[in-house]
């Protein structure tokens, strides 16, 4: 019998299709089916150019469900890294310092 490596060869994410659904429930629910802004810079999004944005970051414990996705363009996406949303705030268990927003 061979031996496990310790890998389930999954992911987080989910598969191809759980990822397509996820991008047609936030067009439709943030826009009109076809298109939905991007919640950071309003930009028009369709499924080939939308991205998945986690309100609370994966290092915090944060999964793809739909109270915590919402609908970025991957330049927004990529730019606001692992900072929470609610609070600007970086987790320290992330491996990274505490930054609190001056608002």
């Amino acid at each position: 019998m061979p031996t496990k490596r310790g890998t389930s060869n999954s992911n987080s994410r989910g598969s191809s299709k759980d990822r397509k659904a996820r991008r047609q429930y936030l067009l439709s629910k943030f826009g009109d089916g076809k298109t939905a802004p991007c919640v950071y810079c309003g930009e028009p999004l369709t499924d080939a150019t939308i991205t998945v944005d986690r309100i609370v970051p994966g290092c915090q414990g944060g999964k793809y469900i739909r109270s915590n996705i919402q609908p970025a363009c991957g330049l927004c996406n990529s730019k606001d890294g692992n900072l929470i949303k609610q609070g600007k705030r970086l987790d320290i268990s992330c491996g990274l310092e505490s930054l609190v927003s001056s608002s």
